[in-house]
């Protein structure tokens, strides 16, 4: 395979591709018309909350190190997603409170303009001892020219208790990317996700007629991804067979 990219799967309308999207990002033969990312954040270390905590942070679970998954540097993204999209292109960042404002600070230095602040609100909310947490955080951002969304009647707030599709930590609802998808993309664009976790971006772009590109570190998820839009694919009516780069092996580790 090529560079960085170990895994290489196109299902339907979706590219799934297993590998560091610092390293796969400028492999990338199409810049994309927007950009949606969760990104992997260090959350919340230490603490001395006595009430016991379950779901991701359960003890088994969660070692209260602050991290989850293997996190990269805000500052090690804004530039190379920036370089992923087309010269007109929105951005939607999502972060928790305590790295909001190290995130915009660095896609702002890499170039990104600041639209606005969006929020979804949970409903469930996360115990601790200074207000307990119900709320997450969407940086929207653009590069070029700034473009209207499609729903201006759309607004900051996104209030949905969202059912888990997967077992992934920090899996976020497809209706909310939905959301974003729709309102800075036409059908047949290209949606760039980097950091697809369980393929939540890829199954919203799909079933709003776009194309979609995700790349994911993690090969449990991303052997998750690849099973969530095979189904995805198929309850739409289309073809969920997995299609293979050339020389590449067809499995999925």
């Amino acid at each position: 395979m090529t560079g960085g990219i170990l895994q290489d799967i196109t299902i339907g309308n979706c590219r799934l591709i297993l590998g560091d999207c610092r390293e796969v990002l400028p492999l990338l033969d199409e810049q994309a018309d927007m950009l949606f990312c969760d990104v992997a954040y260090k959350l919340t270390s230490g603490g001395g909350a006595h009430q016991s905590m379950g779901g991701i942070f359960a003890k088994d679970r969660y070692d209260n190190s602050g991290l989850l998954m293997e996190v990269p540097a805000w500052e090690e993204l804004g530039g190379p997603f920036l370089r992923a999209c087309r010269p007109d292109a929105d951005a939607y960042i999502m972060t928790n409170d305590k790295n909001l404002f190290r995130a915009g600070m660095a896609f702002e230095g890499a170039g990104w303009k600041f639209h606005n602040l969006l929020v979804w609100n949970k409903i469930r909310a996360t115990r601790n001892q200074w207000y307990m947490k119900n709320l997450e955080f969407t940086i929207y951002l653009w590069k070029g020219k700034a473009a209207p969304i499609n729903d201006c009647g759309s607004m900051q707030l996104f209030t949905l208790n969202a059912k888990k599709e997967t077992e992934h930590p920090t899996e976020k609802p497809v209706d909310l990317i939905d959301q974003y998808i729709r309102n800075s993309s036409n059908q047949g664009d290209l949606v760039l996700d980097p950091m697809m976790g369980s393929g939540a971006a890829l199954v919203a772009a799909m079933q709003s007629g776009r194309r979609s590109v995700g790349i994911e570190i993690n090969p449990k998820w991303f052997k998750v991804a690849v099973e969530r839009v095979a189904r995805a694919v198929e309850a739409r009516g289309g073809d969920a067979t997995p299609r293979f780069a050339v020389g590449q092996q067809e499995a999925v580790t």
